[in-house]
C-alpha cells in the first residue's frame, strides 16, 4: 500500500501563490495519506551523530484500539541505499535494507535514505513502550519514528499526511506542502517535524516559519533522544476526535522552541487551505566545516478532514410541493460536481412542478451513487368560499367551505365552526392548511334592501270572469312614484296612469274593449331607496278574452 501511494502521490506543481521573496518548491513526496475514524500516535528516538545506543518509543493507545496502520520510519545519514542493520523493537523483529529504502536526499555527510516498514500486523497495541538496543552495533541509521493510526468505535474522523522532504541540505529549504484534503479549522492542525543535526540554539538550530510566520527554533536535544545526545529533535503527539496533545517535551500551541517540534496551524491558515508554505532556514555552526550539516526528514499534517460525505440520502426523503411555491433541492458535496436529470450542472436545483429528480456526482477522491427525490404536488383546493354575495336585511347566509379530510382551518373572527350562518355583512376570511400548504381565502357579503321589487306579468284575460282580468305588477313594493302606458302594435296609446297597481283592463283610452293581441308597455318608476333614479322597464303582454 505504501509504495502503491508514494508511486502516484509526488506532487509536482502548485497553483498556490508563491511569496513574492522566496522561492518556494515543491520537492516533497506525499509518502501517506489516510482518512478514517480514529486517532493517531507517534513516538521517536534519535541517536544523533552516534554510532549507538539505546532507548524506548513511547507509543499509548486507548484502552481497546485497534491497530489501522502502523508505519516505522528510520533516517540512514552517510550510509547507501544497500545499508543494513537488523534489531529489535520490543519483541518485533526489523530489518532494514534494500528493499525498505525509499527516498533520499544529499547531506553534508552524504546520502540521507528514509526506509520504512510496515508493522500492522505485529504490533500489540496494549504495549506503551517499545524498547530499541543498538548498544551493540555500529550504524548509519540515526532516526527512527514509529506512526501508529488506531480506531475505535464512535470516534471522529482524521485525515493523516507524511511528506518526505527531498531538498539536499542547504542553508535555507522552502516546501509548498500540499495536503491530500481541505483542511478544516474547525479542529486542530497538527503540524509537525521529524529532523536531525540541529545541536543547540547558539549555533546550530532551524527556523521555522508557516505561510511567512516564523514559529521558533528548532534544536535538541529531544526527551527521547540517546542520553547525551544533542542532535535529535522530532515531534511526538496524540490526535483523536479533533482533541491534539503534545507528548513529551512537545507543545500544541503556535511555537516552536528546542525539541518542542509540534504546532497547530489554525491561525495560520484559513479554513479549506489545502496548502501551507513551510521554510526551514538553517543557523549553521561555528565551524567552517559544518555550515550545511541541518537534516530535516518528515513533515506531519494531522487534521480533521471528510472528503467523502457518508450522507445516503443527501436529496432527502420523497417530498411535497405546494401551489405556487418553489422547493430548492440541495445537492453540495464539498469539491464534487453534478449533473441533473435534464443535464443541468448547479449544485441546487429549483423545483416548482411535480416529478422525479435525480442528481449524479462526479468527485477526483470519491464515488457517491445517485439520488433520486420524488414531489408530488398537494392539491389545495382555491375559492372555498365563493364569490362575493348580497342577501336581504333580516335574513341569514350559510357558508359552507367544502374542504379535504384532515385539512386544518381558523376564521379571522376567531369562529370556531367551518359552516356558519353569517346574519352581518362584511369581509369573512378563512385559512386553511392541507398536507402542510398553507391557503387562505376570503368574501365580502352585502345586505341589502329586498322589500323592493317590481315584476310584470306577460298574459291577462280581461273576460270579466274576476280572474285575471287587469293587467298590473305582480310586485310592486318600495316604489316611490310611477308611470305606466300601453301601447298596441302600430303605437297607438291605449292607456296610461301614475297608479300601475290599479292595472289595465283591456279597453282603450275611449273605453271601449280592445281586440285581442300582443300589446306593449312601459313603466317608469322611482324606487324609495334611491330617490334620484329613475328605472324605466318595458315588455309586451298578450291579452286573451
Amino acid at each position: 500500500m505504501l509504495n502503491k501511494l508514494s508511486s502516484w502521490i509526488l506532487r509536482a506543481g502548485c497553483a498556490c501563490q508563491l511569496w513574492a521573496s522566496i522561492p518556494h518548491l515543491q520537492a516533497q513526496q506525499l509518502i501517506w495519506t489516510d482518512t478514517y475514524n480514529g486517532g493517531v500516535v507517534t513516538g521517536t528516538f534519535s541517536i544523533g551523530d552516534h554510532s549507538s545506543g539505546i532507548g524506548v518509543i513511547r507509543m499509548e493507545l486507548p484502552a481497546g484500539a485497534t491497530v489501522r496502520k502502523a508505519l516505522l520510519y528510520v533516517t540512514s545519514v552517510g550510509g547507501t541505499p544497500e545499508a543494513a542493520l537488523a534489531f529489535q523493537l520490543g519483541s518485533i523483529p526489523i530489518n532494514l535494507g534494500p528493499a525498505t529504502a525509499g527516498p533520499s536526499f544529499n547531506t553534508l555527510y552524504g546520502s540521507n535514505v528514509l526506509h520504512t516498514v510496515d508493522i500492522t500486523d505485529q504490533l500489540d497495541p496494549a504495549l506503551s513502550y517499545h524498547l530499541i538496543d543498538l548498544s551493540g552495533v555500529t550504524t548509519t541509521f540515526k532516526e527512527f519514528m514509529l506512526v501508529t493510526e488506531y480506531e475505535l468505535p464512535g470516534m471522529g474522523p482524521i485525515t493523516l499526511d507524511i511528506m518526505h522532504l527531498g531538498l539536499d541540505s542547504q542553508l535555507q529549504e522552502d516546501y509548498m506542502l500540499t495536503a491530500s484534503h481541505p483542511m478544516s479549522t474547525d479542529s486542530p492542525v497538527a503540524f509537525a517535524t521529524m529532523a536531525g543535526y540541529c545541536r543547540d540554539w547558539i549555533s546550530d538550530y532551524e527556523t521555522v516559519s508557516v505561510n511567512g510566520t516564523v514559529l521558533g527554533n528548532l534544536h535538541s536535544a529531544d526527551y527521547n533522544a540517546t542520553a547525551g545526545n544533542q542532535y535529535g529533535a522530532c515531534a511526538t503527539f496524540h490526535y483523536a476526535n479533533g482533541i491534539f496533545e503534545g507528548i513529551g517535551d512537545d507543545s500544541i500551541d503556535v511555537a516552536i522552541n528546542g525539541p518542542d517540534a509540534l504546532s497547530t496551524l489554525n491561525t495560520l491558515i484559513d479554513h479549506g487551505d489545502q496548502s501551507v508554505q513551510v521554510s526551514y532556514a538553517h543557523t549553521p555552526t561555528l565551524d567552517p566545516a559544518q555550515q550545511q550539516d541541518n537534516i530535516v526528514n518528515l513533515a506531519l499534517l494531522a487534521y480533521s478532514a471528510a472528503p467523502c460525505d457518508n450522507a445516503a440520502d443527501p436529496l432527502g426523503p420523497d417530498t411535497t410541493l405546494c401551489p405556487g411555491d418553489t422547493l430548492v433541492l440541495d445537492a453540495t458535496r464539498d469539491g464534487a460536481g453534478y449533473l441533473w436529470h435534464d443535464g443541468s450542472t448547479a449544485a441546487t436545483y429549483p423545483v416548482t412542478e411535480p416529478g422525479t429528480y435525480v442528481v449524479q456526482w462526479s468527485h477526483p477522491l470519491c464515488t457517491y451513487d445517485p439520488d433520486t427525490i420524488v414531489v408530488n404536488y398537494v392539491n389545495v383546493p382555491a375559492g372555498v368560499l365563493g364569490a362575493d354575495r348580497d342577501f336581504c336585511i333580516g335574513d341569514s347566509l350559510l357558508l359552507e367551505p367544502d374542504l379535504p379530510d384532515g385539512a386544518t382551518f381558523s376564521w379571522n373572527d376567531g369562529h370556531s365552526d367551518l359552516s356558519r350562518m353569517i346574519t352581518t355583512p362584511g369581509v369573512y376570511a378563512l385559512n386553511y392548511a392541507v398536507q402542510g400548504c398553507f391557503a387562505v381565502d376570503s368574501i365580502l357579503l352585502t345586505v341589502e334592501d329586498c322589500a323592493y321589487g317590481v315584476e310584470m306579468p306577460n298574459i291577462f284575460t280581461p273576460n270579466g270572469d274576476g280572474v285575471n282580468d287587469v293587467f298590473r305588477p305582480v310586485a310592486f313594493q318600495g316604489v316611490a312614484s310611477a308611470s305606466f302606458v300601453v301601447y298596441n302594435r302600430w303605437g297607438q296609446e291605449m292607456f296610461h296612469t301614475t297608479r300601475p297597481e290599479a292595472g289595465w283592463n283591456g279597453r282603450n283610452l275611449s273605453g271601449q274593449p280592445v281586440p285581442d293581441g300582443v300589446y306593449f308597455w312601459v313603466l317608469e318608476h322611482v324606487p324609495d331607496q334611491q330617490p334620484g333614479t329613475r328605472v324605466a322597464q318595458s315588455g309586451t303582454v298578450q291579452l286573451l278574452r
